[in-house]
C-alpha cells in the first residue's frame, strides 16, 4: 500500500499525481491511494487537478485515509516520507511532499493533458493571438508570496531585475515579441515592467485561474516565476517554446526539476 497526500495548488497536485504515476509504475503489485484531507486543501480552489486535466485520481478509502491519518499523528507506527524533492524511500507507505525531481515525472509528463475549456470571448481572443503572434508569457507571483511566511522561502528571488534580463533576452533573440502577463498583482507590473504594447492578463481569477496555465502552454516563449503554476505551463506547452527561470528556486535549495535546454538566469544585479 501506498498513500499520497494532494494538496492546495493546482502545480502542486500535478506533482503530486505525476508522483502517484511514478509509484504505480515503480510498484506495480502495490495499490496506490490518495489522501484528500479538506483540512489540507482549504486554500487556493481545493482539489482541482482532476477537474482540470484529463486524469484519474487515485481511489481513497476508510482505511487509507485512517492509516495517513496515523501516520500524520503518531509518525512512529508506519514508516512514512515527507520531503520535498531529496527524500525519498521504497519502504514508506505514506507519502507527504511536492516530489520535485524530474526522475519522478519525464517519463510521464505525456499523460497530463488539458481537457478542452470552455473559453469565454476575452480568453478565445486572447488565445488566437497567442497561437498567431510571438507569444511570451510572463508569470509573475507576489501577493501571497509576499507574506512573511512565504517570503522567507521565496522572496528576493524573481526580482526586478530578473524579468528585466528575461526581457532582454527575448528581445535579443525574437523579432516583434507580444508579451503577455499573467500576475496577482496586475498593477504592480504595469508599473515597473518595461513593456510597451503587453497584453495584462487580468480575466480568469477564482475558480477559472487555470486558464491562465491553459494561455501559457501555448505561447512561444515563457518567462516563469519561481512557481509551480507558470512552471507546468511552460513544462505542458507543445511548442518548441524558450523558457527562462529563476535559476534559485527556493531561498533554501533549488530542485532538479529543469530540463537542460531551458535557460536559468539570476535575479540579483
Amino acid at each position: 500500500m501506498k498513500i499520497v497526500n494532494f494538496t492546495p495548488g493546482l502545480g502542486n497536485q500535478i506533482f503530486e499525481y505525476i508522483f502517484v504515476q511514478y509509484l504505480r509504475k515503480t510498484f506495480p503489485k502495490e495499490k496506490v491511494y490518495g489522501y484528500y484531507n479538506p483540512k489540507f486543501l482549504n486554500k487556493h480552489n481545493g482539489l482541482e487537478v482532476n477537474k482540470m486535466f484529463d486524469i484519474a485520481l487515485p481511489p481513497a478509502t476508510i482505511w487509507s485515509n485512517t492509516i495517513a491519518f496515523l501516520c500524520r499523528s503518531i509518525t512512529r507506527i508506519v514508516p512514512w516520507v515527507k520531503s520535498t524533492d531529496k527524500k525519498y524511500s521504497d519502504n514508506a507507505i505514506y507519502y507527504d511532499g511536492w516530489w520535485h525531481n524530474k526522475r519522478f515525472f519525464l517519463d510521464t509528463i505525456s499523460q497530463i493533458q488539458f481537457k478542452q475549456p470552455l473559453l469565454n470571448e476575452t480568453n478565445s481572443v486572447l488565445i488566437k493571438e497567442i497561437i498567431n503572434t510571438q507569444s511570451v508569457s510572463i508569470h509573475i507571483r507576489r501577493g501571497d508570496y509576499l507574506e512573511p511566511i512565504n517570503a522567507k522561502n521565496y522572496g528576493g528571488i524573481c526580482t526586478l531585475d530578473y524579468y528585466k534580463k528575461a526581457i532582454e533576452i527575448v528581445n535579443r533573440n525574437f523579432v516583434f515579441p507580444r508579451f503577455y502577463v499573467f500576475s496577482n498583482d496586475i498593477e504592480w507590473c504595469k508599473a515597473n515592467l518595461p513593456l510597451e504594447g503587453a497584453v495584462f492578463v487580468t480575466n480568469n481569477t477564482g475558480v477559472n485561474s487555470w486558464i491562465d496555465m491553459y494561455l501559457m502552454s501555448h505561447c512561444k516563449v515563457n518567462i516563469i516565476a519561481n512557481s509551480s503554476f507558470s512552471y507546468w505551463g511552460a513544462l505542458l506547452n507543445k511548442n518548441d517554446n524558450m523558457v527562462i527561470y529563476p535559476q534559485k528556486w527556493f531561498n533554501t535549495h533549488t530542485p532538479d526539476i529543469f530540463p537542460t535546454n531551458w535557460i536559468g538566469i539570476n535575479g540579483k544585479k
